[in-house]
């Protein structure tokens, strides 16, 4: 876990169907606000596909991936987005819509 000014920064490991997929998350936490980013890349094969974002056991968003293999989230609750709580042991996973893991990882 690196811990990048009040930020935690995690690396989310490539599953057995995508193994030259990568990704990470961010979460930083202050009383005014939430803040979580999450990217999956170097899934071409997925381009034009929606994935699943999945936090703490829960779906968060789905993103369509892009003409380079990259999916992204950025909620801010500042922005009225929902947020959820993340803590140490949270989970992180991208999947696809047919619930195949891409990425998984933890806080």
């Amino acid at each position: 876990l690196a811990k990048g000014g009040d930020a935690t920064r995690i690396t989310l490991r490539s599953a057995k169907a995508f193994p030259a997929a990568k990704g990470n998350a961010k979460f930083k936490a202050t009383a005014e606000e939430r803040e979580l980013q999450v990217e999956v890349e170097h899934i071409r094969r997925l381009a034009g596909k929606r994935v699943v974002f999945v936090v703490g056991g829960k779906k968060i968003a789905t993103k369509k991936v892009n003409r380079f293999g990259t999916a992204q989230i950025h909620r801010n609750s500042q922005l009225g987005q929902f947020v959820p709580a993340v803590g140490a042991g949270t989970s992180v996973s991208v999947k696809t819509a047919a619930g195949v893991l891409i990425v998984k990882g933890s806080f």
